[in-house]
């Protein structure tokens, strides 16, 4: 069986709705984040390759599309960086064909002083790339770059495609517990901040448990003290309070739960807010996906949260 390179809508703090689009093979990026969601990065790269013909991905947001719920955003994330796709200007492009819907590019940010990566996140309506670290030292503790990736080299190609991007540059700086989340911390990241054009910054901590890594979300004294630092286009993103979905049929009840928690791992609000099912029929399918050993769940910040076992 092919693999589906749509999923959701999923419930985004941030965006609302989003129908996800993954370009990328499990863990495929030029990071190796320590509080990525999806454990540890196995294919750490800077090569771009187009992964999967591209009308196999238009053609799956098109039926996902076609079968709705219509989502808010149309999000290119999901198991790795996207900017690895080398086909990704051509996909915003057929994607922009098929919906007048906005598209956001989720992008760690790594490789957009790269020109061909520079031009191609130009044709995303909503830029969302990270900025986690204000200092070279920083930068490889929490991002762990591939190593041809220098701090001077990200930091320049997010001021420069920032300035130049003719839509919403939604920035995003994540805060780990004794990782990136000392005052000095902030005031570095704040002082970069300042000389990045940016719309907004979200401050958001890892609320979901990190596979085989002790990572915690910072306190809400932390998150605070960092939106007063970084200034008014700051907001510390909370839980999910947007539209549920309109409920999907209950035979499809297995298979949409299972695509979601392969990509991410959710709570039963999340899969509720995402597919529109009962949380009692949710609760149904987890319970059999676990007796099985198929899934797992595991508590994170006061949540249980499911997720594949892969």
């Amino acid at each position: 069986m092919k693999k589906l390179h749509t999923y959701g809508p999923v419930p985004s703090r941030r965006f609302g709705l989003s129908l996800g689009v993954d370009v990328v093979p499990h863990k495929t990026c030029c990071y190796d984040c320590v509080y990525c969601q999806l454990g540890k990065t196995t294919d750490l790269r800077v090569e771009r390759l187009d992964f999967y013909p591209l009308a196999e991905i238009l053609g799956d947001v098109k039926s996902a599309l076609e079968a709705g719920p219509l989502p808010d955003v149309i999000t290119l994330a999901g198991s790795g960086d996207a900017s690895l796709y080398a086909s990704l200007g051509s996909l915003l492009k057929g994607i922009h064909e098929l919906s007048d819907i906005p598209i956001l590019l989720l992008t760690n940010g790594g490789l957009l002083f790269k020109d061909e990566v520079a031009r191609d996140v130009m044709q995303a309506d909503i830029l969302s790339p990270s900025l986690d670290a204000g200092d070279p030292e920083t930068f490889q503790r929490i991002n762990q770059p591939d190593r041809s990736i220098s701090f001077t080299q990200m930091y320049s190609g997010l001021q420069t495609v920032t300035k130049n991007h003719p839509g919403k540059v939604q920035l995003e700086v994540m805060l780990a517990k004794d990782v990136n989340d000392s005052a000095d911390d902030i005031a570095q990241i704040a002082s970069c901040l300042e000389h990045v054009r940016k719309d907004s910054i979200d401050i958001n901590t890892p609320v979901r448990p990190v596979p085989d890594r002790p990572v915690f979300a910072c306190s809400a004294t932390t998150l605070k003290n960092a939106r007063d630092v970084f200034g008014q286009a700051a907001r510390i993103i909370a839980n999910y309070s947007g539209r549920t979905a309109e409920a999907l049929d209950v035979s499809e009840a297995d298979k949409r739960i299972f695509e979601l928690l392969s990509r991410r791992p959710c709570t039963v609000d999340d899969l509720h807010n995402s597919l529109g099912l009962h949380r009692n029929q949710i609760l149904k399918v987890i319970a059999r996906a676990v007796e099985s050993g198929v899934v797992e769940e595991r508590v994170g910040n006061k949540n249980t949260y499911y997720f594949v076992v892969k």
